[in-house]
């Protein structure tokens, strides 16, 4: 809250500290997501006031039934006069009586005609004299001053558009098709005659720009790792701009994020790289750690001898069980082979030789 307040996105009302929209996307793009405000209890009114009908207010109805009064005042003068100062009241006079009573039964008719509005549940009806606006007027049945009170009907129901394929720019400059849904209603029916031309357009056009605009500020991985997040920006961004529309926002949702077939290509390509290079780090690790093991078994086997000849004689006896034409000789072989041919070697030496032995120098042979 200090670093709030120290960035002037946090203030204190009425002993509250209260965060405005700068300050919830400083959280939600630090990854802390911050839930709606609850609102607070209302007083309740227990006082029941007796309201006139079709009417909010007293003067209102007077100020209505000045035109009724004022016709049939007109139409009974009319009446007394054509007969006023005759005893004998002629055909022709009865006739006038009757015609002016039937104007203002005319009168009267088009008067509430003009002058009711049966507004639905889901409507409401912004009341403007003289150009400006007067109030808001609804549900129920409404009684307005005709050629006075000019009333605009505004439909309160939740309304929902779809964005498809919404070309976006990101960070780092890579192309995406981004998906966005939005739905969203009336709340304040007044701004939404006096501040904006036309609803719908408006609130599409904000979307898709409020949707690159916050694109723009993530790369290519955030936007698609942190979808929620990025959500989260643009719903409170769309929020802070409708309100002054007098709309609000019921649900934002980004449906997807479909980068170009060419970085696909190049993602998947970096998919495969990063799994084959994970596997050759493992098969690399495997091999050195054998490695590890068979040193030390070869270090205890040299200490050994007799370890180190069973295992020579378990690894012939693992070869020779295979099913190949090959021949295995044995290096023990060798050795004896090596040995008898020393052994020979001797023999014909001393066959060749036979004084270096038995005869010492300076000797005769036997015979002369």
């Amino acid at each position: 809250m200090q670093t709030l307040q120290g960035l002037h996105y946090a203030k204190n009302e009425r002993s509250k500290f209260m965060i405005d929209y700068l300050g919830v996307e400083y959280l939600i793009k630090r990854g802390i997501l911050a839930s709606e405000a609850e609102e607070e209890p209302k007083p309740k009114d227990f006082d029941k006031k007796f309201k006139p009908p079709f009417f909010p207010t007293w003067d209102d109805l007077i100020i209505w039934l000045g035109a009724p009064l004022a016709a049939l005042s007109f139409s009974t003068i009319s009446h007394v006069a054509i007969t006023w100062g005759y005893f004998y009241i002629s055909p022709d006079k009865i006739a006038k009586q009757i015609v002016v009573w039937v104007l203002f039964a005319v009168f009267l008719i088009l008067y509430i005609q003009l002058s009711y509005h049966n507004v639905m549940e889901n409507e409401r009806l912004v009341v403007f004299k003289s150009g400006k606006v007067i109030g808001k007027r609804g549900p129920g049945h409404v009684l307005l001053l005709p050629l006075i009170h000019h009333p605009k009907k505004v439909d309160l129901r939740e309304r929902a558009k779809e964005i498809n394929h919404e070309p976006c720019i990101t960070r780092d400059r890579i192309l995406i098709q981004a998906g966005f849904f939005i739905s969203w209603h009336i709340d304040d029916p007044v701004p939404c005659l006096t501040k904006v031309s036309n609803i719908e357009d408006s609130m599409t056009l904000l979307s898709t720009a409020v949707l690159r605009a916050a694109i723009a500020e993530y790369n290519m991985e955030q936007a698609l790792e942190q979808r929620r997040a990025l959500n989260s920006i643009i719903r409170l961004r769309i929020e802070q701009k409708a309100a002054d529309w007098g709309v609000e926002i019921n649900n934002t949702e980004i449906r997807e994020l479909q980068p170009s077939d060419q970085m696909m290509k190049e993602i998947e390509n970096r998919f495969k790289a990063g799994l084959e290079r994970d596997a050759t780090l493992t098969r690399s690790d495997a091999t050195a750690q054998s490695l590890r093991q068979f040193l030390t078994i070869g270090e205890g086997m040299a200490r050994n001898p007799v370890a180190m000849n069973l295992k020579y004689l378990d690894t012939l006896e693992k070869i020779g069980e295979g099913a190949s034409s090959k021949y295995i000789i044995p290096m023990e072989l060798f050795e004896a082979l090596r040995e008898w041919a020393r052994a020979q070697v001797n023999q014909n030496t001393n066959i060749n030789n036979p004084g270096n032995e038995n005869h010492r120098p300076g000797q005769l042979p036997p015979g002369g």
